[in-house]
């Protein structure tokens, strides 16, 4: 038998199937950095008097189980966290694009390169990877869009092309994450990248959900061994920071039933995994805060969480345990920390304007997770001098349901995975 240790510990989780009750098969094992998930149950003391200054044996209250979790903000596997505080996302396969933009018409030799192959625009005489260069821009592009639609070869054509005057767009005819391999290249023009982008995963979630999955989670201390079975987890919060640095992290607060007696051995089956178990995290330097669509700059931190604000059901029962967690009125706040270099956000309060403030991490087109409070409104903060460093304000902003959207929050996960074990641990 040895000694515990965190390097050694695992979390194990699955889908309810019965609030409270494991339903075996195989878990998912999942990343974090700590974690107090677990049961507490406290002792209270004995009211009798009479019997001397010696107290009497104190009795056991009610159980209490849950806790927090800390999680990279892994691309793949957050999604299983999101899952849990909002149920099962939609998922839509998005195609890949591009494009390359010209600021005047192509000369006679002119190339670009698209998906390898090398097309060159000429004066005359258009044959095979070749376009005749017409009177105007926009007729060159026309006539560059009718033949690439058009050719047999097989790494053009596994792409669809249009135009708007001044670009040519690029579209991959595979939705998924395959077309961000296609690239690009221009010796006139400039590429909108090397390669295509976006093509992936889009998994929304959305605030308002009145159900919520419950899940057991087994927290695996395997150089004992001792195996301990958390059931009834449900996720109640989620909390995120925005620093210039570190690794980008959330905290998940679960309201749970009841642990079971730990065992020798594990009860969670052969593990699975999200992405081979590689964990891919985003770091605080991908974070972006908007207002309004566009970028806020001037922000030194910032923090966001979403609450479920779940209420335990405490029945009279000879166990000691709820019977459920009921979601109750959602809320989503956070903090913005500025710089004091205009009057934008102080005028937003005066006027109690409503904002879309959106929130996340940004890597690329295809590796992003945003959360879009559509109907935010921020207080009045005074700008303290507290001395010769720079002026700052801290807004306490709060949302509310937007009628337009017909939500309070959207979160979008843009990643490379189908999403099959959010859906069935989310559903």
């Amino acid at each position: 038998m040895g000694r515990a240790t965190g390097a050694s510990a695992k979390l194990n989780l699955i889908e309810e199937d019965t609030y409270g009750v494991s339903p075996g098969g195989n878990f998912l094992q999942v990343p974090f950095i700590s974690s107090n998930i677990g049961l507490d149950q406290n002792l209270q003391d004995d009211p009798i008097l009479g019997r001397g200054r010696d107290p009497y044996t104190p009795q056991r209250d009610v159980k209490e189980a849950g806790g927090d979790i800390v999680v990279p903000v892994d691309r793949h596997y957050i999604g299983l966290w999101l899952a849990g505080l909002f149920g099962a996302p939609t998922t839509t396969q998005i195609a890949a694009t591009g494009s390359i933009s010209f600021s005047d018409n192509p000369s006679d030799a002119d190339t670009i390169e698209l998906n390898g192959v090398t097309w060159t625009f000429v004066s005359s005489g258009a044959a095979g990877a070749e376009t005749n260069i017409q009177g105007t821009l926009a007729d060159t592009l026309a006539q560059l869009v009718s033949d690439l639609n058009g050719s047999a070869d097989t790494d053009i054509d596994d792409a669809t092309y249009s135009e708007n005057d001044t670009q040519l767009i690029v579209t991959h005819d595979t939705a998924g994450a395959a077309g961000n391999a296609y690239t690009l290249a221009a010796s006139a023009g400039t590429v909108s990248g090397t390669t295509l982008t976006g093509g992936g995963y889009r998994h929304r979630f959305e605030s308002g959900a009145d159900t919520l999955p419950s899940w057991a989670i087994e927290a695996a201390h395997p150089k004992v061994p001792a195996y301990f079975m958390n059931l009834g987890q449900i996720v109640n919060s989620i909390a995120f920071g925005l620093a210039p640095s570190g690794q980008a992290q959330a905290t998940i607060n679960m309201v749970g039933q009841d642990e079971d007696t730990p065992t020798a051995t594990s009860n969670a089956g052969t593990a699975q995994f999200l992405n081979s178990g590689n964990v891919d995290s985003f770091s605080q330097f991908q974070g972006m805060i908007k207002r309004n669509g566009a970028a806020i700059g001037n922000i030194e931190s910032a923090d966001f969480t979403y609450n479920n604000n779940l209420d335990p059901v405490r029945v009279v029962r000879a166990d000691g345990l709820i019977s459920g967690a009921d979601p109750g009125v959602a809320a989503f706040t956070g903090n913005l920390a500025a710089r004091f270099d205009g009057t934008q956000l102080r005028e937003d309060a005066e006027n109690d304007t409503e904002l879309e403030l959106q929130m996340g991490y940004y890597l690329n087109d295809h590796t992003q997770l945003s959360f879009t409070a559509h109907n935010a409104r921020l207080p009045i903060r005074k700008q303290s001098i507290e001395g010769p460093g720079g002026i700052r304000a801290t807004y306490e902003w709060i949302a509310a349901f937007d009628a337009a959207q017909e939500r309070m929050l959207t979160v979008d996960l843009h990643n490379d995975y189908d999403g099959t074990l959010y859906a069935v641990l989310g559903a």
